[in-house]
């Protein structure tokens, strides 16, 4: 009795075809990219591409993994970069509702500063003055040939020693030199000699 021949057996087992290892790694890292923040979903992509490549080339099994990395690696790398986008768009918001209070808070502590006044005040033929000096927390300013009446309003936020020096440029009239601290009338002098000097002091309020 004959036998067909078994071809299989004169020709041999076509060779079991193997998975392409660039198509798995793709794969692998595609799916890691869920819990790397999306490093490794660009090596997925490169990955992939290459074992496409590859398997073109050498006939490997692996095409449908090298996709999936492919697939995976552009799709959670655009959704990391939205969600990168999405915090720093963010982080800028609150650090512009940040200096927004900053600044809010800056206006109004302004608002709410101490009015200092420095006032001199001529009568009775005293027109001008030939000097005044002024001095707040001892910042000297100094002015001459100054015609009366004068004035000088600052906002400080904490007070100090304020100081004002004024003379008469003429040997009449009468001058009158005050500080006024928020509104009320701290310190006040009258000089009605001639040339003569008029000076207050205040510290406190």
């Amino acid at each position: 009795m004959s036998y067909p021949p078994n071809y299989g057996q004169l020709y041999g087992a076509p060779p079991p075809t193997k998975n392409n290892g660039l198509a798995i790694a793709s794969l692998v890292l595609g799916l890691t990219g869920f819990i790397t923040c999306g490093f490794t979903s660009l090596l997925a992509v490169v990955f992939g591409h290459v074992a496409l490549g590859q398997i073109r080339r050498d006939r490997t099994d692996g095409r449908g993994m090298a996709f999936a990395g492919v697939i995976l690696g552009w799709s959670l790398t655009g959704l990391w970069i939205l969600y990168w986008v999405l915090v720093m768009a963010g982080a800028v918001s609150s650090f512009g509702s940040f200096a927004a209070s900053r600044g809010d808070s800056a206006s109004s502590k302004a608002v709410g500063a101490h009015s200092v006044v420095l006032e001199a005040v001529g009568s009775d033929g005293a027109t001008s003055a030939m000097n005044i000096t002024s001095s707040v927390d001892f910042d000297i300013k100094q002015d001459s040939g100054v015609p009366l009446p004068w004035r000088k309003e600052l906002k400080l936020d904490e007070l100090g020693h304020t100081y004002l020096w004024v003379q008469n440029a003429g040997d009449k009239g009468t001058v009158t030199c005050r500080i006024i601290i928020d509104g009320k009338v701290t310190r006040e002098k009258v000089e009605s000699t001639p040339y003569g000097v008029c000076q207050v002091t205040a510290d406190t309020p």
